[in-house]
């Protein structure tokens, strides 16, 4: 049974364990349901009052039965149509951004410094997914002499971009020290390690579970560091991270920050936001930047820049699209097909909306946030890109003007993956690889003021 006075993570694992939705104890609690989550991540808190209200309706094992027991309120059936009429109409707001144009050209150019061969530096990738980080570092000037991925589905996207960079393993917590030794004399010196360790474990879109051993990649990480020993250590996750702690309630960051240190490096992390870095998305990420105690570097980011893009600045040039329609030109820009009662759900539904927030109760879905079945905003910034961004019920994943999911196009294209950057194999894994990956243009930036720095002292 459940204490009465419960953690947020023992709430969670005991409503779990009673097959019990936020939802549903929202609604026979009368507690918001945002602040039930909130308080399950350990980033809010509940009243007693709140507190005697759950551990009261637990405590009555008939009515747990009877909640989880009842059924979900049934969708009727819709026979919503969108006529042409009402398509033409739409599509008067889908306007060609004037900074459009420039905005694909800059991520042409960033593939083109990718395929140049003229590197000044090398770095290994760790954790490399489909290659956002590396395309960034390959475009700055940094030749990358190997890779670690354990999904094989999207190390073959990976390598059909990055043809001449070798696989040196799969699962990066399978090395020993020795095989880490070897792929040294293999290599040689390299001036940079990258990565980002899956953020599962500190998403908030994850349950974020101190006990999760996707938490702890890091240190597969600094073993890999402290044998290579290279001039400087990029290491990205969620911004969440910093907030996190291990089963001892020692913060992830200063577990980082102390082995770094250890290791004969300074350290300092950096929280960002893609937006102000020319990708045209809020995406917060937190990068860990460490150098070599005896190198005469100072530790920096690149400075933040002043105009954001938007949503239309990525996607405009792309064919107007309504639900279930593909493109004639992109074979990545399609459209999937939604049931008719969601598409009536949303059709009026405004800009930076959800059919929650719809005046009619028929209109509104039944379960779910406010940030599901809620649309982007055209002259924003695109919402952060997740891997369910094809999912219309998904957060903020329906486009802004028309009514359905993102199409794998739209989705590259908010995080900066140029035109040409070839995605193969199955639409799930290509979704997936989109949605994890660091944004290339970041990267770039990132990348090419460390390149500058370490010239100095070439």
């Amino acid at each position: 049974m459940l204490d009465s006075n419960f953690s947020g993570q023992e709430l969670r694992l005991f409503r779990e364990s009673q097959k019990v939705s936020q939802a549903k104890l929202a609604k026979e609690t009368s507690i918001v349901q945002a602040k039930i989550s909130s308080f399950e991540l350990d980033k809010g808190i509940l009243s007693d009052e709140d507190k005697a209200k759950i551990f009261q309706f637990f405590s009555n094992s008939s009515k747990v039965e009877k909640v989880v027991k009842a059924k979900k309120r049934i969708t009727k059936q819709s026979n919503f149509s969108i006529s042409s009429l009402d398509v033409n109409e739409r599509k008067k707001k889908y306007a060609l951004s004037p900074k459009n144009k420039k905005y694909v050209q800059d991520l042409d150019t960033l593939y083109d410094r990718h395929l140049n061969s003229n590197k000044d530096f090398k770095a290994i990738s760790l954790f490399s997914g489909c290659g956002g980080l590396c395309l960034g570092f390959s475009a700055a000037g940094v030749r990358i002499a190997g890779f670690i991925e354990k999904d094989k589905d999207i190390s073959q996207i990976y390598r059909d971009n990055f043809s001449s960079t070798p696989q040196l393993a799969n699962d990066i917590t399978s090395l020993s020290h020795k095989d880490i030794e070897e792929y040294k004399e293999s290599i040689g010196d390299v001036d940079i390690v990258i990565g980002g360790p899956p953020c599962q474990g500190f998403s908030l879109s994850g349950k974020r579970d101190k006990s999760d051993a996707r938490n702890k990649l890091f240190e597969n990480y600094l073993d890999i560091v402290s044998v290579f020993k290279p001039k400087i250590a990029l290491l990205e996750n969620v911004q969440l991270l910093t907030s996190m702690k291990d089963e001892s309630g020692k913060y992830i960051k200063d577990l980082i920050i102390n082995k770094f240190q250890d290791l004969g490096y300074k350290i300092s992390y950096f929280e960002v936001n893609a937006k102000d870095y020319g990708v045209p998305q809020s995406r917060a990420r937190v990068f860990f930047l460490a150098i070599k105690n005896d190198i005469a570097l100072d530790l920096g980011f690149p400075t933040i820049e002043k105009e954001n893009l938007t949503f239309g600045d990525a996607c405009s040039d792309l064919e107007y699209l309504e639900s279930g329609e593909s493109s004639n030109v992109d074979e990545l820009h399609f459209a999937v097909n939604h049931p008719p009662h969601v598409l009536e759900w949303l059709w009026n539904v405004p800009e930076g909306s959800s059919a929650h927030d719809n005046e009619d109760e028929s209109l509104r879905p039944p379960s779910g946030y406010n940030t599901t079945y809620k649309r982007q905003v055209w002259n924003e910034e695109g919402s952060t890109v997740q891997t369910t961004f094809g999912m219309i019920s998904g957060c903020r994943n329906v486009h802004p003007v028309a009514t359905r999911s993102l199409t794998v196009r739209e989705a590259a294209r908010i995080q900066s993956f140029p035109d040409r950057f070839i995605f193969n194999g199955k639409v799930g894994t290509i979704r997936t690889a989109i949605g994890n990956a660091v944004p290339p243009l970041l990267a770039y930036k990132i990348a090419s003021h460390l390149v500058n720095e370490l010239k100095k002292i070439k």
